[in-house]
C-alpha cells in the first residue's frame, strides 16, 4: 500500500488518479480479506482432516480389538466343548493302571494314548493347554478351585487333584478342582 501512495505522489496526484487509487486500494483490501478467509477455511479443513484421520485410526484399532475378543470367545467356546472330552479320555487312560491288560490289549491302549496325545497337540495349536497341578503344590485361588479341605500336610498344600484346569492363550478358562489341606 505504501508503494501505491508513493506511485500516486510520483504521478502527480490528479483526481482521476485519486479515484483509481481508491478503487485499487479497495480491491486490494477485498483481495486481502478473501485471502484471509481462504486461509481460515484451509486451516479449518486441515483440522477436520486431522480429526477424521485420528477418528479413523481409533475406529480401526477398536475394530481390531473387537475382532481379537470375538476370536478369543470363539476359541474359548470351542475349547470348552472339548474340555469334557479331554477329561473323559484322561480318566480312561488313567484307568489302564488298574486294569490287567495282555500284550495285545496293551498295544491297542498305547495307540489310544497316542491318539490322545495328538488330540492334545491339536488343541494346543489353538492355544488350549491342560493345567494339572501336582500333589504338594501350594493352593493358588487364581488357578485352583478348592472343593474341600482335609487335615494333614502343610496348610494350603494341594492334597489331591480332582479335575485338571485349562488355559487358553495363557488365560485361565477353568480352574483346576483340588482338595487342599487345612
Amino acid at each position: 500500500m505504501k508503494d501505491l501512495k508513493n506511485k500516486k505522489q510520483n504521478i502527480g496526484g490528479s483526481k482521476v488518479d485519486d479515484k483509481k487509487y481508491e478503487e485499487l486500494k479497495k480491491q486490494i483490501e477485498s483481495l486481502a480479506l478473501a485471502i484471509d478467509k481462504v486461509e481460515d477455511e484451509k486451516l479449518l479443513l486441515k483440522n477436520q482432516l486431522v480429526k477424521a484421520l485420528a477418528d479413523y485410526q481409533n475406529l480401526e484399532s477398536s475394530m481390531l480389538k473387537r475382532q481379537e475378543i470375538k476370536f478369543f470367545q470363539m476359541k474359548k467356546s470351542l475349547s470348552e466343548s472339548f474340555m469334557s472330552v479331554l477329561d473323559s479320555m484322561k480318566l480312561s487312560i488313567e484307568s489302564e493302571q488298574t486294569l490287567k491288560l495282555d500284550e495285545k490289549e496293551k498295544a491297542w491302549f498305547e495307540g489310544v494314548e497316542a491318539i490322545f496325545a495328538e488330540f492334545e497337540r491339536a488343541l494346543s495349536g489353538i492355544g488350549l493347554e491342560i493345567y494339572l497341578p501336582k500333589k504338594g503344590d501350594m493352593f493358588d485361588s487364581t488357578i485352583h478351585d478348592a472343593l474341600a479341605t482335609v487335615d494333614g500336610g502343610k496348610a494350603g498344600e494341594i492334597m489331591e487333584v480332582i479335575q485338571p484346569g485349562y488355559t487358553l492363550d495363557g488365560t485361565v478358562i477353568r480352574d483346576a478342582k483340588v482338595i487342599v489341606s487345612k
